[in-house]
């Protein structure tokens, strides 16, 4: 497994170290899934990587593809396929936070405030 920053400082992350976490996860997500989710890691914006943890990171990767898919800028065809992409990168952010011994209600709110910004 890739090893995770201390969540104390704030280095970027790089595309392959998240493609390679994304990778480690038993049980790994199915292939379609798998393919959105480094799809959107390629395609996101350097400020989405810098969040420093993980956590912070895979957060970040789905709030920003949810306001993507809501905002009508989708990656792909298939806006289901996104807002299946938005949840699993939530939900890996949850887990890498209880993995980094994170405060995962600080997380969740964050994450709120950034939907709702």
């Amino acid at each position: 497994m890739t090893p995770i920053p201390n969540p104390q400082s704030p280095i970027p992350l790089s595309r392959a170290s998240v493609r390679s976490w994304l990778q480690s996860r038993q049980p790994a997500p199915p292939a379609e899934l798998a393919a959105k989710l480094a799809q959107c890691v390629d395609a996101a914006p350097e400020a989405v990587l810098a969040g420093g943890s993980v956590a912070e990171v895979m957060g970040a990767l789905g709030t920003w593809l949810l306001s993507a898919a809501v905002d009508g800028q989708r990656l792909a065809h298939d806006s289901a396929m996104d807002l299946l992409a938005a949840d699993a990168f939530v939900t890996y952010a949850f887990e890498a936070a209880s993995e980094e011994a994170a405060d995962v209600a600080v997380l969740a709110t964050r994450l709120l405030q950034r939907v709702g910004a």
